[in-house]
């Protein structure tokens, strides 16, 4: 029903699967796709130039299936073109040794713990021979600088960027990838090695948003006295949550709040809204309507210029953009054609956004909130009106988490035990801010009025964020270590998809097939569990120390750092194992003797070094960033920088 009422999720959908085509079959069709889908436009063209000359509708189902071709093709041909391994002149291609670079900064400076960080764009390179060599691509650095940079500043970089590399163990945040799918392959620790030669404006929209965005956060800076108020503030309001302090982060994330800190479709909303509290548009003739609904529209993408254009913002902004053009027609749009054609163009202007996790989750919370919440709503109508509304926003909390569930564990691995009651915290509370938030930033230079609004918003962000932590000390606030599987959230999606259609439809063979679905998943799962060996050894590569899971559940840790444990081993090991038994360690002599279930015999490990590993009949696998890759038995090392796989036989 859904794909048949509202053209542009089909068309979304085709999009995407385009896409994704070229996730999975590379640049080297690119002639070739190009070629057909001209091939395919030139006879889609003359079918429908024929219908309309003989004043039929024939071809009802090439005219279609050559549609739905020409979008594949067309999300395949737009993913190599934004792709930057693609580009000749890129700096990946560049082969010869690099003495130094010009290049134009792209953001202010971003403090990190040690050092600054800049976003650059490379202009040129000089060789070994000094000579300018014209490049493209981007460079994130690390320098020192006592003044810093700025977006627009002209710089010289001594030096040889290098490339990211892929993780060395498994499940390991892929840091490489996240940063290449926003077209970024290289960093540079430069510390001092940077000198300005000069200014070139290369974005001007973005930098002239950006040093408003600056100044209402030194504005913020000095008008706050709360250190976590202020953080919040600049996330909340301005999209800003670089700067939030890993307390502050940890209990919006506990308490199943963090979405109202990154700038997306509420607070996009809440703008929107604001404005037909005055005037209502169906009202207005229609000369006037196109004028106030274009005033909306400007100014509710000036604010997704301020916050940045995350994602989830560019998702809302666009939306209401399309609302408030079919509003200009007093029409009433249709909020699924408005949410697909949304995700159409923003896919086109970028179709690595698909990947982002900021624009998943917001796209599913809609959809959740659209479809699902209706039907919970429905369930019961409260009498009261105060017992209306929280049950209304109670509901709109469990439909997007019902949605986003298994990708948001996916991704975080948590789960928010109280979100509901979160969620009547920091809905409300991020509404009444960003009332008096958004005239502070716009009065943030008025004396008197700016620190009255000022002084308003942080103890309204003091109250929020007392609730908040409040409720992520309550016991069991968070469920921790969870990991989904790729099948899960297929299976997961279906059934949720089928139970939807079957409340909406009632139809029998949706109960059949969800029946079958669930015995094939747990006939997946049961024949997984038995094959898999469990004489497996993995030895994850750590900075110090021995890290290793044997089987479905012994692992061992020695002398390995905690933040290495965190971000190295725990992602992987509360995947694979089952349950956790620590393996003991013998000291004999200098070498650690390790005793392993199921083997004749224990592990020798002397200075990093196995002793007796000729002494195990095994296949050995390398972790190469995506995928284990078998190796040679002379290759196997402990201390490597990748982690190593065993498989006893």
């Amino acid at each position: 029903m859904i794909f048949s009422e509202f053209p542009f999720l089909r068309h979304t959908l085709f999009l995407i699967l385009g896409i994704l085509l070229y996730q999975v079959l590379g640049s080297q069709y690119f002639i070739l796709s190009v070629a057909f889908l001209v091939f395919i436009y030139f006879i889609y063209a003359i079918l429908i130039i024929w219908n309309r000359l003989k004043k039929q509708y024939n071809f009802r189902i090439l005219i279609p299936l050559f549609a739905y071709l020409q979008l594949i093709l067309l999300g395949y041909v737009i993913t190599y073109l934004k792709d930057f391994k693609n580009d000749a002149d890129h700096l990946i291609h560049q082969k010869q040794e690099i003495k130094g670079y010009i290049a134009v900064v792209l953001g202010n400076d971003e403090v990190k713990p040690n050092s600054i960080a800049n976003r650059l764009r490379m202009i040129e390179l000089i060789d070994e021979s000094f000579n300018p060599i014209a490049v493209t691509g981007e460079v994130l650095i690390y320098h020192r600088l006592e003044h810093g940079l700025k977006s627009g500043d002209l710089v010289f970089v001594v030096g040889e960027p290098e490339l990211l590399t892929p993780p060395t163990n498994p499940a390991e945040f892929h840091y490489q990838r996240f940063m290449q799918r926003q077209q970024i392959a290289h960093r540079h620790f430069v510390g001092n090695r940077i000198l300005k030669i000069g200014y070139r404006s290369t974005q001007p929209v973005e930098d002239f948003f950006l040093d408003i965005r600056s100044a209402i956060i030194a504005s913020i800076d000095a008008k706050f006295r709360d250190t976590q108020a202020k953080q919040v503030a600049q996330a909340l309001l301005l999209g800003q949550k670089k700067n939030l302090e890993k307390e502050v982060s940890e209990a919006y994330v506990t308490a199943g709040a963090m979405h109202v800190l990154a700038v997306s479709g509420l607070h996009v909303g809440i703008i929107y809204g604001f404005f037909f509290l005055f005037f209502k548009p169906y009202r207005m003739k229609q000369g006037a309507r196109i004028v106030y609904l274009s005033i909306i529209i400007l100014i509710i993408w000036a604010y997704a210029m301020l916050t940045g254009m995350s994602p989830s913002v560019m998702r809302a902004a666009t939306m209401f953009s399309l609302m408030a053009l079919a509003q200009m027609k007093s029409r009433s749009p249709s909020i699924f054609n408005a949410i697909a054609l949304s995700a159409l163009l923003l896919l086109i202007f970028d179709p690595f956004l698909i990947y982002s996790v900021g624009f998943q989750l917001s796209y599913l919370a809609l959809i959740g909130i659209i479809l699902i919440q209706p039907i919970l709503v429905s369930i019961w109508i409260p009498k009261w009106r105060v017992v209306e509304y929280i049950w209304q926003i109670s509901m709109v909390g469990l439909a997007a988490q019902l949605m986003t569930f298994p990708i948001s564990t996916y991704y975080f691995h948590v789960f928010p035990t109280y979100f509901l009651i979160s969620n009547l915290v920091a809905i409300p509370g991020a509404f009444l801010i960003m009332s008096v938030g958004i005239p502070m930033m716009l009065c943030f230079q008025v004396p008197v009025l700016g620190q009255s609004l000022a002084w308003m918003t942080e103890h309204l962000i003091s109250f929020v964020n007392f609730l908040i932590f409040g409720i992520q000390s309550v016991p069991y606030a968070r469920i921790s270590h969870i990991n989904l599987s790729s099948e899960f959230m297929i299976f997961y999606w279906l059934i949720l998809a089928l139970l939807i259609s079957l409340f909406l439809n009632r139809k029998k063979w949706m109960l059949y097939v969800g029946f079958v679905a669930m015995f094939i998943f747990g006939g997946y799962q049961v024949i997984h569990a038995l094959v898999k060996n469990e004489k497996t050894l993995i030895f994850y590569e750590v900075s110090d120390g021995i890290a290793l899971d044997y089987g479905q559940s012994y692992y061992l840790d020695f002398g390995v750092p905690e933040a290495e444990l965190s971000f190295k081993v725990f992602p992987n090991r509360s995947s694979s194992l089952k349950s956790l038994e620590p393996l003991t360690v013998f000291l004999k002599g200098d070498s650690l003797v390790i005793p392993l279930p199921k083997l004749k015999q224990p592990m020798y490990f002397y200075q990093g070094d196995w002793l007796n590993q000729s002494d195990f009949s095994m296949n050995q696998y390398a972790w190469t960033g995506d995928a284990w890759r078998e190796s040679n038995k002379n290759e196997l090392q402990p201390k490597i920088p990748t982690a190593r796989k065993l498989v006893f036989k």
